[in-house]
């Protein structure tokens, strides 16, 4: 049985610091040259190249994107984070609850699979021109 520590794993503090003001540089900097990013409603991300388009069309799509790390679990090279994102769209927000499993090699990433459930974006989208408008554009990006 592999024993896990609470909150202890050190990825878990560099995770809650890059997302509490999340840049693009913050975002790649814990990520391998190969890395594989998984998430709901997207293709599996391969390579650090992918990884930084992406995270470029979510930072312009959703400007003020956070996240609220509650907690986790680690043991060497496998750590679960327990985080909200928080969504900035229109004047409001959405929070989404977020169980990111993340394998580790050097301590740097290798691959993370993140496990939320997307829909409650949908309409408040649809309600939001400006948060629309920025969604469409950057797909073109």
């Amino acid at each position: 049985m592999i024993k896990s520590q609470t909150s202890d794993h050190p990825f878990i503090q560099q995770f809650r610091d890059v997302w509490s003001n999340p840049t693009l540089d913050d975002l790649m900097a814990p990520l391998r040259e190969d890395v594989t990013l998984i998430q709901p409603l997207s293709a599996p991300l391969n390579g650090k190249q992918a990884a930084r388009k992406a995270f470029r069309k979510i930072l312009t799509r959703f400007p003020g994107l956070q996240g609220e790390v509650h907690g986790g679990l680690g043991n060497g090279e496998h750590v679960f984070v327990d985080w909200t994102m928080i969504v900035p769209i229109g004047r409001g927000e959405q929070r989404l609850p977020v169980i990111d499993k993340v394998t580790l090699i050097d301590g740097l990433v290798k691959e993370r699979v993140a496990y939320f459930d997307p829909s409650p974006l949908f309409g408040p989208i649809a309600r939001s021109p400006k948060t629309l408008g920025r969604h469409l554009l950057s797909a073109f990006r």
